[in-house]
């Protein structure tokens, strides 16, 4: 209660609490066709360990159909690391190493916040050319550089 949204999407529905008979908004839980998130490490076995401000990351790749977790290394084992946060492998459809795959957040452990970047972005995405511009040099061309 006390939102318009429900009259906006149907993902949102007013119910009835079983034990209290209060009116409560319900909003249907998500599920991704594909959830792509970056860690730290993953091993061999596809088995994926996270750490440092992971939000939610081990919750969309659970509730994803499928999933693409890029990580900076992967290792023969993984060591156990404090406030880890460890993807099973059965949970993960797929893993591909990508060494500074965070930028411009920072994986860490492995690198660092790229303050320049978040800093002259709000002026590349306000601008629909200067955002092309943006788009084709570290996108379509990145590999082509590499």
């Amino acid at each position: 209660t006390g939102t318009d949204l429900p009259r906006h999407t149907a993902n949102i529905r007013p119910v009835d609490c079983p034990f209290t008979g209060e009116t409560l908004t319900a909003v249907a839980a998500l599920r991704p066709d594909v959830t792509v998130v970056h860690a730290q490490r993953a091993d061999r076995a596809g088995n994926v360990q996270l750490w440092g401000i992971t939000g939610v990351q081990k919750e969309a790749v659970l509730a994803a159909h499928r999933s693409l977790v890029t990580v900076e290394e992967i290792v023969g084992e993984l060591t156990p690391v404090p406030g880890q946060v460890m993807l099973p492998g059965w949970a993960v459809t797929a893993v591909a190493e990508v060494p500074g795959g965070a930028h411009p957040s920072y994986a860490q452990g492995y690198s660092v916040r790229d303050n320049d970047f978040y800093r002259a972005w709000d002026a590349v995405s306000r601008d629909r050319d200067t955002f092309r511009a943006w788009l084709d040099r570290h996108v379509h061309r990145a590999g082509a550089a590499a």
